[in-house]
């Protein structure tokens, strides 16, 4: 990104007007509670009206659908700092990744450059520019990151490995009696809650930064993970290892063969199981708490936590 488009240091984050674009999911809602926290007057972009009362009433809810850019109108006007968590993961209404992903994030940042925003921040994905290449989901992100980086807007991309929330599907695998990995499951990540993921956005925001790759504070492999799985429903590990060549054969046919919302997450998974996902370490949540917390709270493991739903 050119440097002729940020000073030094940007200012802090504390008290200023914010808008939170995807603020209805897992990452979203965490970033709603942190700015809240931090003095700032919030503002968030909402699908559907009864989306509000998810939201305290200090915060501001716009309308708007951001797959028809004419509904944001107006959204960004009054806002210093965009937070963008808008992204799906399971696709619905046959909405596919280049329409939220990219599409929806460039609407939303053709707004924020109208209102003369100061800042915008992006989260995508730890590794995005390598895996783009090979997966459909990060190459929507990366097509909009690339758009970022030309807009006169200071930005930021901030890349996690992979949330706490993702990880519950070893703790639900865990729970039905056996958790799959491929290959040898020994690559490795270290995951990170939505909440120090949050945090690190808002810290991202009141920095020069532009690239933020940001992880937990343990770093585990796949197999540790389907172990500390495991070990939060009290039962002994039963973990079966497929064989990377013919899965990653598998997802190249279901990727020529199948819809988007068919193969993209498969896709998407077996270039993450198959690749270490380690970032500088940031926050204090432990995946192993949260697992036992979620057994704890009545759960076999999901994909989602308490607060909102799954990005």
């Amino acid at each position: 990104m050119a440097s002729d488009r940020r000073s030094d240091s940007a200012p802090p984050i504390d008290g200023r007007r914010v808008l939170v674009a995807g603020a209805t999911g897992y990452l979203g809602g965490y970033l709603v509670q942190a700015l809240l926290a931090a003095g700032c007057r919030v503002r968030v972009l909402v699908r559907r009206a009864e989306q509000a009362q998810s939201f305290p009433d200090t915060v501001d809810v716009f309308v708007g659908q951001v797959t028809e850019p004419a509904t944001l109108s107006g959204v960004a006007d009054d806002v210093d700092v965009v937070f963008s968590a808008l992204g799906i993961t399971r696709q619905r209404d046959g909405v596919k990744y280049l329409d939220v992903d990219y599409r929806g994030n460039l609407a939303l940042l053709r707004a924020a450059e109208k209102a003369v925003v100061t800042r915008f921040v992006y989260v995508s994905v730890l590794h995005g520019r390598e895996l783009r290449h090979r997966v459909r989901l990060v190459a929507a992100k990366e097509k909009f990151v690339d758009a970022l980086t030309a807009s006169p807007i200071s930005a930021v991309v901030v890349r996690p490995t992979g949330y706490f929330s993702d990880m519950g599907e070893f703790l639900a695998m865990a729970g039905r009696g056996a958790v799959s990995l491929i290959g040898d499951g020994q690559h490795r990540i270290n995951p990170i809650s939505g909440r120090d993921v949050a945090t690190a956005c808002l810290a991202a925001a009141g920095s020069s930064a532009t690239d933020v790759p940001v992880g937990g504070p343990d770093v585990l492999t796949y197999e540790g993970i389907a172990r500390a799985a495991f070990a939060a429903h009290g039962t002994s590990p039963r973990i079966r290892h497929l064989p990377r060549g013919p899965v990653v054969a598998a997802v190249r046919v279901l990727a020529r063969c199948t819809p988007e919302h068919v193969h993209g997450p498969a896709q998407f998974l077996t270039a993450v199981l198959t690749h270490d996902m380690v970032a500088p370490a940031a926050g204090s949540d432990r995946l192993a708490d949260h697992f036992a917390q979620q057994v704890a709270d009545g759960g076999r493991g999901t994909t989602t936590d308490r607060i909102g739903t799954a990005k």
